[in-house]
């Protein structure tokens, strides 16, 4: 029977011939661990294909860059001797470009975040708590004030909105209302750019809500950029 195994959160890298070529003399150690090239590696209900596992000192490590590179996540993979930082991964870039638009919006997203819908005018990622939704629209011949009007009596109907704040976002008119749902807590950010309309919806889960979780929020939108 096909052994599967429990992989922790963060997997060790395959540092593999580095101890001691372009490290050496660093506060780096060999370190004995076996290879058992039959360990069958599954992800999520399927045969990893090309991943094999290390066994050191009773846990079983895997490299970091093939899990990323199968997910298809950024694979980006640096070692800084001078700060002694190793840099797994980083921000991803979610891009929107409706079929009938002039107009792309994109933002940058915490690097850890698992997408759940991905389409060309829809980009949802979010963790265990805290995401964001990502959405565009083109309808001509509307004003912003009955757009948000239109979407708040439909799409955003279960939305409790609070506060409504006008501003702008990448040099074009936006609005900024605070929210509530059921289990949620946010922020909803509506603008328009000629003919689009860009929604950008952050929620967090409201038992875990804290007041520094908008500093997330405020991270994405300095990233905001329309091309």
């Amino acid at each position: 029977m096909k052994k599967k195994w429990m992989i922790g959160a963060v997997a060790a890298i395959f540092l593999l011939g580095n101890a001691t070529g372009a490290w050496a003399g660093s506060a780096w150690k060999e370190v004995k661990a076996l290879f058992n090239p039959s360990i069958n590696v599954e992800l999520n209900g399927e045969q990893a294909e090309g991943i094999k596992a290390l066994q050191y000192n009773g846990s079983l490590y895997i490299p970091v860059r093939s899990v990323s590179d199968y997910f298809g996540l950024n694979s980006k993979l640096e070692f800084d001797k001078k700060a002694n930082k190793l840099t797994i991964g980083g921000p991803m870039y979610l891009n929107l470009h409706e079929k009938w638009g002039d107009n792309s919006y994109q933002i940058i997203v915490n690097g850890n975040w698992n997408p759940s819908i991905l389409t060309d005018t829809r980009k949802l990622y979010s963790n265990y708590y805290m995401g964001v939704d990502f959405q565009e629209e083109t309808i001509k011949d509307i004003t912003m004030d009955d757009y948000i009007k239109q979407s708040l009596a439909d799409q955003f109907k279960y939305l409790h909105v609070g506060k409504q704040t006008d501003t702008k976002i990448a040099g074009v008119d936006a609005q900024v209302m605070d929210y509530q749902t059921s289990d949620t807590v946010g922020k909803l950010l509506i603008l328009q750019k000629d003919a689009d309309f860009v929604s950008l919806m952050f929620f967090v889960d409201k038992t875990r809500y804290q007041a520094s979780d908008l500093k997330e929020y405020d991270k994405i939108i300095s990233t905001f950029n329309i091309q």
